[in-house]
């Protein structure tokens, strides 16, 4: 009997994966013969995007502050200032960075630039205590002193706790001269907050300038120890202990400083000093060579006006070394003489105006000058700004919601505070005044509109330049006077103002003119005899004469130095040296 093979049967499993695969190369197919016909319309990827590099999230700008607060607390000053830069560039409208990196930047003794990035702070934030504090320190460095105090008394009400409103105000204090207020504000920061290291500092301070400095010495050390890695406090601590005659103590403060801020040439300039006053002559030389060599510009303002310059020179002259001491002396007399421009802060137009109290002259259009990144670094402008007025607190163009907050400039507040009408009074009034707003009482407000509108279209610029000591005034669309010229004044630092003179426009409206500085101002009397003794000691007496004579026309007491130059070079047209006097012991 014959079986024949039995049939075998497809799987169904089988069945359905070759249906699918059939239905996936038909669709496939399909797809790509609407691609060629158009009927899909597919972007194909360049080569250059097939290549880009993986996106990546963007950093914030708090991540940016954050960094910037622990470079500041490493004391890494200037990778701090970046860190805040790059906050501000990613967003502009946080006052943080702003006012942080004015803290630092009072440090590196670029004091204009610190008020200019703490007017941006207070603008965007204006009931900020940390922002009105700083501001309040900035303006003190600048010497505005009326100013600062109002700044740091309105950072107290609003915050009463805030320890750093008192220490700034103690500095203000100190600087012009009243200890007393000064040290009982320092205590009070300390009170508020034991561990501020501006409240110490500032009390160290308050001490220093009385001439205590074994009390100065205890909070500088105090600040110390909560910053250990901030170099100023060591220049403090240092130059506390050097006016006490600790000057190991001193000379190891000073390096310290140096190891923490290796560009900066205070330590250096400190540390020369000491090793000068010890007679380690080598040593001194050294250091002041390193001073120089970060920052030949360096000048001094504790003891006012001295440099390393002077000290190479004066160093040089004790070891007897002229030739040496003649090619020092000149360049920091030099360069202290003609540190006059340094000291311009802002500029103004005034006009003549008619007051109940009779004419006076107001500020029309206002500009600040600020250190810029040129490459030549000798000229330096600023835009001038029209001034808006008004009569009184109450005509404000700050419009102030219930916070104290102007519609203008949206703050992101620090925290939530409520200040009461007092104190937004100091508030409204300290934005203002950053504004370029001023109040004049008594003027209708149809004068004071018309005043203001009168040069709202004015435009202009002031350059100093610092080859020649002048300074260029170009102004466009200036109305005609109606009365007097225009006055021309400056603002110079510290705290004083001067006229430059009086200017009108020409036909076309425009001003444009030079003004020379002749003002010079006067190095330590120490440099001219001691330039002066140096050339007598070579037999150079034509060019010892000069310096021999500034040094007399300074100080003609008996006991100049001058007065020996002069016998040894025979100077004809001296005056005869004066005898010195005594006072009698009291009967």
């Amino acid at each position: 009997m014959y079986y024949r093979p039995q049939e075998k049967r497809r799987s169904t499993f089988l069945t359905i994966v070759l249906y699918t695969v059939l239905l996936i190369m038909i669709g496939t197919l399909a797809f790509l013969l609407g691609i060629y016909t158009g009927y899909f319309n597919v972007e194909v990827p360049t080569l250059a995007e097939r290549y880009a590099p993986t996106p990546t999230p963007t950093r914030s700008a708090l991540l940016y502050i954050s960094n910037g607060d622990l470079d500041f607390a490493e004391g890494r000053l200037d990778a701090a200032i970046e860190s805040y830069d790059k906050a501000i560039a990613i967003d502009p409208t946080i006052d943080i960075p702003y006012i942080r990196q004015s803290r630092i930047l009072v440090y590196t003794r670029d004091t204009g630039s610190a008020l200019a990035q703490a007017e941006k702070a207070v603008l965007l934030n204006p009931t900020s205590p940390e922002n009105l504090a700083y501001y309040c320190r900035a303006l003190d460095w600048e010497a505005q002193y009326s100013a600062a105090y109002d700044a740091c008394t309105c950072a107290s009400e609003i915050d009463p706790t805030y320890a750093e409103a008192y220490a700034f105000l103690s500095e203000v204090f100190a600087d012009q001269g009243d200890w007393f207020s000064a040290r009982e504000t320092a205590q009070q920061a300390i009170d508020a907050n034991f561990q501020s290291m501006d409240a110490h500092h500032n009390m160290g301070y308050a001490w220093e300038v009385q001439g205590r400095y074994a009390d100065a010495i205890k909070f500088y050390e105090n600040a110390i120890t909560l910053a250990p890695k901030l170099g100023p406090n060591y220049i403090s601590a240092g130059r506390a202990y050097y006016w006490q005659g600790e000057y190991e103590l001193a000379e190891e403060r000073f390096k310290r400083a140096i190891k923490l801020m290796p560009f900066d040439p205070t330590g250096y300039y400190h540390l020369g000093r000491t090793y000068y006053t010890e007679g380690d002559f080598i040593s001194a030389i050294d250091a002041f060579e390193q001073s120089v060599g970060v920052d030949p510009s360096f000048v001094s303002i504790n003891p006012a006006g001295t440099s390393a310059w002077g000290y190479l020179g004066m160093t040089y002259y004790r070891r007897q070394n002229y030739e040496n001491a003649i090619e020092f002396l000149p360049k920091a007399i030099d360069l202290v003489e003609n540190k006059f421009l340094d000291r311009v802060r802002e500029v103004q137009i005034l006009t003549e105006i008619q007051t109940l109290t009779g004419p006076q002259y107001v500020p029309v259009l206002r500009g600040r000058f600020a250190r810029n990144s040129q490459s030549d670094g000798t000229i330096i402008s600023t835009q001038l700004q029209p001034v808006s007025y008004q009569s009184n607190l109450e005509e404000s163009a700050l419009a102030l919601d219930e916070d104290g907050v102007s519609d203008e400039d949206e703050a992101i507040p620090a925290e939530d505070l409520e200040p009461e009408e007092d104190q937004l009074a100091c508030v409204a009034a300290i934005v203002r005044s950053i504004q370029n707003q001023v109040i004049i009482p008594g003027l209708q407000s149809t004068e004071l509109l018309t005043l203001t509108n009168s040069f709202s279209g004015t435009t202009g610029t002031a350059s100093l330049d610092f080859s020649n000591n002048s300074m260029t005034l170009v102004l466009n669309d200036v109305p005609q006077p109606k009365t007097a010229p225009y006055e021309v004044s400056v603002g110079l630092w510290p705290d004083r103002t001067e006229s430059m003179g009086f200017v009108q426009p020409d036909g076309s409206q425009k001003i444009s003119t030079q003004i020379q500085f002749d003002e010079k101002l006067v190095a330590p009397i120490d440099y001219y005899y001691t330039l002066g003794l140096s050339y007598a000691n070579m037999n150079m007496c034509n060019e010892a004469r000069p310096w021999l004579l500034a040094a007399l026309d300074r100080d003609s007491s008996a006991y100049n130095p001058a007065w020996y130059g002069t016998r040894l070079c025979s100077i004809a047209d001296t005056p005869p040296t004066p005898l010195p006097t005594f006072t009698p012991e009291p009967e």
